[in-house]
């Protein structure tokens, strides 16, 4: 249970913003590029990443 030590709120913060920015700024990039695949694939990294953010850091809270 030590490495859930790791996933304090700064961690939260950072996965939060880097999750945001892939969905706003990488998949509108992609979408407005005529890469509808990889625009997808942005949006599904995008919530992955914040959905195992809040996860992670909710699963530290309670252990």
């Amino acid at each position: 249970m030590r490495i859930l030590g790791l996933f304090d709120i700064y961690f939260l913060a950072m996965m939060l913003i880097e999750g945001t920015v892939v969905l706003t700024v990488d998949a509108r990039f992609f979408k407005k590029s005529g890469s509808v695949i990889l625009s997808r694939k942005a949006h599904t990294i995008g919530w992955t990443t914040i959905i195992i953010a809040i996860i992670l850091f909710t699963l530290r809270w309670i252990f």
